[in-house]
């Protein structure tokens, strides 16, 4: 387990480069940017999901999954979920 209080910008983007393969220059720094955009598509996403769980211990429910598209929404969830454990 990741010993971390907070998640951020630079943890996801090294989830997208190593786990999913994305070029570090296709990696955009804006909160607002969503996965589609950065070229991601569905098994894209699950491997996220998967890498996040293992990394931080913790279960990402389909319904929650479904509901994150940005790179906001993604940090937003894990710290939430890095709080409760």
């Amino acid at each position: 387990m990741t010993e971390q209080t907070q998640f951020g910008f630079e943890d996801l983007k090294r989830i997208l480069v190593d786990r999913v393969g994305l070029g570090e220059a296709d990696v955009r720094n804006d909160p607002n940017a969503t996965f589609d955009e950065m070229g991601l598509d569905s098994l894209a996403f699950v491997e996220i999901q998967l890498a996040m769980e293992q990394e931080y211990s913790f279960t990402i429910a389909e319904e929650d999954a479904a509901q994150i598209h940005t790179v906001q929404e993604a940090i937003d969830y894990v710290n939430r979920r890095l709080e409760e454990v």
